[in-house]
């Protein structure tokens, strides 16, 4: 005597043309999710390249004026506007295409930086503009500024104004 379960008696099939159409339709959403997560993620990893690039720059730009302020220190901070940043970083960014005079968006690439020659600015040109909703243009413009402190009225006269500097975000 033989005995078959009866699920091999029974005559198997496919799936059937509806279940095919609700895997398709599954996977696609899953998709869809998946690629709109891939693009945010993309944006959030630009934002914190061009944040950790600012920063680089302005912890280069601190040692410069320390060593301005330090006995014997020969550095005009008003030289420093007028340099190019990227220079005073051991290593300049993978990403950094040069400087230029007032360059075009084709000259300096998306997610890539530059040096503008003609005001002394370094520019980032955005590839993904999302983390960016700030920004009124696709372009991230940052500058070294010289800051004047406060007067102080104890100070002798004749003694040189304080300044400092700082590499910030302006418009432009």
């Amino acid at each position: 005597m033989t005995f078959l379960p009866t699920f091999v008696t029974q005559k198997q099939r496919g799936a059937s043309l509806l279940e095919f159409a609700v895997a398709v339709v599954i996977v696609g959403i899953l998709t869809t999710v998946l690629l709109d997560r891939i693009r945010h993620y993309q944006g959030e990893a630009e934002a914190a390249a061009v944040r950790m690039t600012v920063a680089n720059v302005r912890t280069a730009l601190g040692i410069k004026v320390a060593h301005a302020k330090l006995p014997g220190g020969t550095i005009d901070l008003t030289i420093l506007a007028e340099q190019n940043p990227f220079d005073w970083l051991k290593d300049k960014p993978p990403n950094y295409a040069g400087e230029y005079f007032s360059p075009s968006d084709a000259d300096i690439g998306a997610g890539n930086w530059c040096f503008d020659r003609s005001d002394k600015s370094v520019i980032y040109l955005l590839n993904i503009s999302s983390p960016f909703l700030d920004a009124p243009t696709k372009r991230l413009k940052f500058k070294v500024k010289l800051l004047r402190l406060p007067h102080s009225p104890a100070k002798p006269s004749g003694a040189p104004e304080p300044l400092g500097v700082a590499f910030e975000q302006v418009k432009g």
